[in-house]
This record gives C-alpha cells, structure tokens and sequence, in this order.
C-alpha cells in the first residue's frame, strides 16, 4: 500500500461544515446555473471504438501526450488544455467501457470548457473494453473472431478456452493469457478460489448484454475485470492505492503525482434508471470539504434547473453511501473495502474530486450534456475560489 499524509484533524464535525457550505452556496447558484448551461448545437453520438476517440482528437487538432499503453498497445493519452493557471484540474471518463457518454463528454469538454487554470484530459481509461468484445477476445486468440452475436457466445468460448468456470449459469474460460466470461463476475466467487490461479495479475473480459443503450449493445463493450496477484476479482478502476497497478491506472496515477489536481472529475454512467446523481469524499481540510460542498450542491441543481432528473430521495447507490440533499451522495471509500478508485485516490490525495452518474435509460446525447453541465458549473465555483 502506498503511504499517505495523516488527515489533518478539525475542532468542526463535518455536518456543520457541510451544511455551512450549503448555506453559502444557496444564493449563488440560479446566476451560475445560466452562465454554465452555454450548450453547443451539435448532435452526440455514441463512440464506436478507442481508434474514433484518437481520430476526433486529431481531427480537432488536439495534441495529445502518450502516459503508457494498455496490453493491446493502445496508448493512453492525456490532452492539456485551459490555461497557465494552476492549481490544476483533472478530468477522466470511460473507466467502464459501457459508460461511453463520459468519455466522448470528456472529449467535448476539451473544446467547451473556459478557463483560465490548467486542465489535463483523460478521455477513456479502458481502450480495450471501448473498442468491445471482439477485439477483447483477439488478444487471446490472436486474431479476430468471427462471432455474430451474444448468443453464440457460450458456445464459442467452450470450443476455443479452456474451461475453469461452469457452473449456475456463469461460464469462465482460459484463451492464451486472458479470461472470457458470458457474465459479470464480482462480488461471485470467494478471493483466491482455486480455480482463478491461472489468472492471478491477468484480466477477465466480459461481453456488454445491453439492449437499452445504444452504444452498449451486446459485443459492442467489453467490461474489463482484473484478478489481483492474491487472487481477488475486481474491475478496472481499482488499484489507485496499490503497488500492483493494471497499465491504465499507473498511468494515471503518475500523471497525478505531476500535475498534483486540486479538483478532480471521473465521468461515470449508472444503470438504474435515467436519473443524475454526484458523488463526494471526505476532504483533508476544512476549506476543502467545505468548497467540495459548493461545487457539489451548484452542479445538482444546475443539472435540475436544466430540467434533468435528480436521484430520487428513495435512492441510495449503496450502504456506504450518505445523501447530503438530492443528487448529493457522501462516499465513505473505507466501508465499501474494494480497494480506492480514482476519486477516492485523488481525494485523499490531492483535494476536492468528484465520481458524476448519469443514468443510462437516459438518451445518450443528454447524458453528455449533463457531464459538461456539471463539469462547467462547478469548475466556475473552482475558479471563485482561486480568483
């Protein structure tokens, strides 16, 4: 585990501090809504592979910075934008393959986003689950499959892995150095089953079944998994705090460490509905919790004055999870036990940062609208307190 600087501790609770937050926010936030919901006449749709994610960059004459390269040489790339100003802000999308809304709003936010402070862009952090199961598959093979549809799936993976799991529907296989699944695995199998040995430090590829996405159709997305050198099944965003790190993330995790953030964003999708929802961390100091409370609460109700749908106040993401006001979730990282993904990583190490969820049954084009809003609007209280 890597080693942090002791928080440092504070004479307020962290309700008081929220809710003064809140209270200094609540005046601001129409004029700010306006000024943030300058939206472009151009129509969003959905990536079709990493390569168009490199393509859209070049075409709009972005050049970007190579931090390393995922296993099937796609290299991860970083676009600096804004201006001189630091501190600096990080932006990433696309840590699910099937959230894809993220990632082409984080290309957008390149061309979108005003403002005087440096801003490092990260578009997708999963190149081989974007670029789908086909291609995932391919790494083990060695070459393309030909694969029609998820209904021969089953059946193909029996006839070219080597079978390890199947069993009550959940069928795991071994091709070359990779595994293949017919389904989600976390949360399934107990850490260090017998059986996932041949995978330890290796990924697990599973085939997006979506039918109400566009974008995330089955074969269209591979979600990306990684069993952990003792034997543990996670997904790719993990490892932020660990020595043992897939590709994707040392690179990111370097490029912080550089550039030190003192506002993060990682652009997320959800599938419970078509509803947006934020989520916050624990801060270091008191000023930050209590600026982290200013971004959150305007970038919600932005998204609501902007006529989108809030979580509704039955919600909660999960037991790890406080609501602070609708659309407002607090993130206790330490209860959920899953290792620190890159907010949780970014705030404890570096200040306020952000995990944003559009709902999926939303369209797609007001997903990615709703991620700029949100990144517009509480990048202009950043600016605020930095002016």
């Amino acid at each position: 585990m890597t080693d942090f600087p002791s928080l440092r501790s504070s004479p307020l609770s962290r309700r008081a501090l929220l809710q003064a937050g809140g209270a200094l926010t609540a005046a601001a936030c129409l004029p700010q809504e306006s000024r943030s919901a300058e939206e472009p006449s151009s129509t969003f749709r959905p990536l079709t592979s990493y390569a168009e994610v490199l393509s859209l960059l070049e075409k709009r004459g972005r050049k970007y910075r190579v931090l390393g390269r995922a296993p099937d040489q796609s290299p991860i790339v970083a676009v600096k934008c804004g201006g001189d100003k630091l501190p600096a802000i990080l932006i990433s999308g696309g840590a699910h393959s099937t959230e894809h809304a993220g990632a082409l709003a984080t290309i957008e936010v390149i061309e979108q986003l005003k403002t005087d402070h440096t801003v490092w862009v990260v578009p997708a952090r999963d190149p081989i689950g974007l670029s789908g199961y086909r291609h995932a598959l391919s790494l083990g093979l060695g070459e393309s499959p030909r694969l029609e549809s998820v209904d021969e799936l089953e059946e193909f993976l029996r006839r070219h892995g080597e079978v390890l799991v199947d069993a009550d529907g959940t069928l795991l296989v071994l091709i070359g150095e990779y595994g293949y699944a017919n389904r989600g695995l976390l949360h399934k199998f107990e850490k260090g089953a017998p059986f996932l040995e041949p995978l330890r430090g290796r990924r697990i590829w599973y085939a997006s079944k979506r039918t109400d996405t566009p974008g995330s159709a089955p074969l269209e997305r591979a979600y990306t998994l990684i069993v952990t050198p003792d034997g543990e099944i996670l997904h790719l965003n993990r490892f932020h705090d660990t020595r043992w790190a897939p590709a994707e993330v040392r690179c990111l995790r370097n490029l912080m460490a550089e550039v030190r953030p003192a506002l993060t964003f990682d652009l997320h999708e959800h599938d419970h509905g078509a509803f947006y929802w934020m989520s916050a961390r624990k801060q270091r100091t008191e000023d930050d919790e209590i600026w982290e409370r200013r971004m959150a609460a305007e970038a919600a109700r932005a998204v609501a004055a902007g006529g989108s749908e809030l979580a509704p106040d039955s919600y909660s993401p999960g037991s790890f999870f406080e609501k602070l006001e609708r659309g407002v979730f607090w993130l206790d990282a330490g209860k959920r036990g899953e290792g620190l993904n890159l907010v949780d990583f970014a705030a404890k190490q570096y200040g306020p940062a952000f995990t944003i969820e559009t709902g999926m049954q939303c369209p797609f084009e007001e997903r990615v609208r709703q991620h700029l809003l949100v990144v517009k609007t509480a990048v202009g209280v950043f600016e605020r307190r930095y002016a």
